[in-house]
């Protein structure tokens, strides 16, 4: 038979449960966080003639559920287009100028913001 302390015995007997040793209570898992979110942006930061270009998101981390919130903006900083998919897509003209990207990335509590700054070289960029 095993002994015990007279405590645990006295535990048993005021409880009125039989018991053959003392109850350890495991220390509680500490709490499940995320991975920390991070975004990248792929996809041309010059373009040197007219047409349609696009960027992609890239996030990783996080919850695993994103969202998507884009912002392109000219030179001027004029808002010329937003988009909420993974993706965009854009007509860039030689007046258009330069453009900046700026895109919001969600999942679960956490929020990124990145930018990408694409050079409008059509006709010609200074070297």
């Amino acid at each position: 038979m095993r002994r015990f302390p007279l405590h645990a015995y006295a535990t048993c007997a005021a409880l009125l449960i039989g018991c053959e040793s003392p109850v350890a209570v495991p220390p509680a898992a500490p709490p499940h966080s995320d991975p920390s979110l991070s975004v990248e942006i792929s996809g041309p930061s010059r373009i040197d003639a007219n047409g349609l270009f696009s960027w992609a998101a890239f996030a990783f981390g996080g919850s695993g559920a994103y969202t998507y919130d884009w912002i392109v903006t000219n030179q001027s900083g004029k808002s010329i287009m937003t988009a909420t998919e993974q993706k965009v897509s854009l007509r860039v003209e030689d007046t258009d100028g330069d453009l900046l990207l700026t895109l919001t990335v969600a999942s679960g509590s956490q929020q990124r913001v990145e930018t990408f700054r694409v050079r409008n070289c059509i006709g010609s960029c200074p070297r």
